[in-house]
């Protein structure tokens, strides 16, 4: 049975903060490991879904991470070994936690990386029956460069300006838009975001988002969660059992 949290409409600064944490922690591992963008997009979004039907408080965002990660690494064709999977979230524990740059490789003959292991098989295991094995995935990035074509004013500006509404989308899956919008929204929010910083015009008659059959109200609620996005501080990882910070070791520590 799913453990729902709480006032799951009205989410905790806490929770919000852990959100951000644990897709910001994908977002890292998927870079040093040298995986697709669209492993970070599916992996955030499954970690989106598991924690629509699971609760902050019992599931700790480091472990979801490194199992979402790992598993959307396989479903997008582009798998990882675990041990490097692992070695790369060991380092960014004691990286983003404790802030060292002296870090400590993680033994892979140390009880430690076997607990870690564990940890990732579980999540994946967890997260696969949770979510029924419905792993399929559409993203906003796949529409943005059609749509950007249809309505740039400027072909000048067209790759700057879906240089720029890219970058928005990818911030945006650090939050839970893709549970409630439609990836079209996501996309056109992003545009409009892109071009107010450019301080490009698009076409008003008829209003560019209808072209796209996304609602102006919808753009508008991505946008303000966006702006609300950007106006937060880096995210730092507590542990909403203890409601303390975490050590920095990491999970399979002790």
């Amino acid at each position: 049975m799913a453990d729902h949290d709480e006032g799951k409409d009205d989410e905790s600064e806490a929770v919000v903060e852990q959100r951000i944490y644990g897709c910001d922690l994908i977002e890292e591992a998927s870079i040093h490991l040298e995986l697709p963008q669209v492993c970070a997009a599916t992996a955030q979004t499954l970690f989106h879904r598991f924690y629509a039907r699971r609760s902050f408080a019992r599931h700790d965002v480091r472990h979801v991470a490194m199992g979402v990660l790992f598993l959307a690494a396989k479903v997008e064709e582009s798998p990882r070994r675990v041990r490097d999977v692992l070695n790369v979230f060991n380092a960014l524990f004691q990286h983003r936690d404790d802030g060292s740059h002296a870090l400590e490789p993680l033994d892979l003959n140390s009880e430690r990386y076997l607990r870690m292991k564990q940890l990732v098989v579980g999540v994946e295991a967890e997260v696969l029956t949770e979510l029924g094995f419905l792993l399929y995935t559409e993203h906003p990035h796949k529409f943005i460069l059609n749509y950007v074509r249809l309505i740039c004013p400027d072909p000048s500006l067209e790759q700057q300006l879906a240089q720029r509404a890219w970058n928005v989308i990818n911030d945006s899956a650090r939050t839970d838009l893709c549970l409630r919008f439609a990836p079209e929204a996501i996309c056109c929010a992003a545009i409009s975001m892109a071009a107010r910083a450019l301080r490009l015009p698009l076409p008003t008659q008829p209003p560019w988002w209808e072209v796209f059959e996304v609602a102006k109200a919808d753009v508008d609620r991505v946008s303000g969660q966006m702006a609300d996005l950007y106006a937060r501080p880096k995210a730092q990882y507590r542990d909403l059992k203890t409601k303390r910070p975490s050590p920095a070791a990491g999970p399979g520590q002790g």
